[in-house]
């Protein structure tokens, strides 16, 4: 499974002066960057380990495209 087909997001916050990324399927994880392409791949691989170690594990790898429904909270 490659960490690029999952669904990710990038926003700015001004309270932690970072651009902070997201991955739909994954809600509990994020990364903060200088920019949004810093965030951006910062995330994917922490995805990549993410996947790399459910698959060790032999855990259920969420599907692409499918959020599991959680929702970030506002900080």
């Amino acid at each position: 499974m490659s960490a690029a087909k999952y669904t990710y997001e990038a926003m700015w916050s001004e309270e932690e002066r970072a651009f902070i990324a997201h991955v739909a399927e994954f809600p509990s994880l994020e990364a903060r960057g200088d920019s949004r392409g810093s965030s951006l791949r910062a995330l994917k691989g922490v995805v990549d380990t993410v996947l790399r170690d459910l698959v060790e594990s032999g855990e259920e790898i969420p599907k692409p495209g499918q959020s599991n429904g959680k929702k970030r909270g506002k900080k």
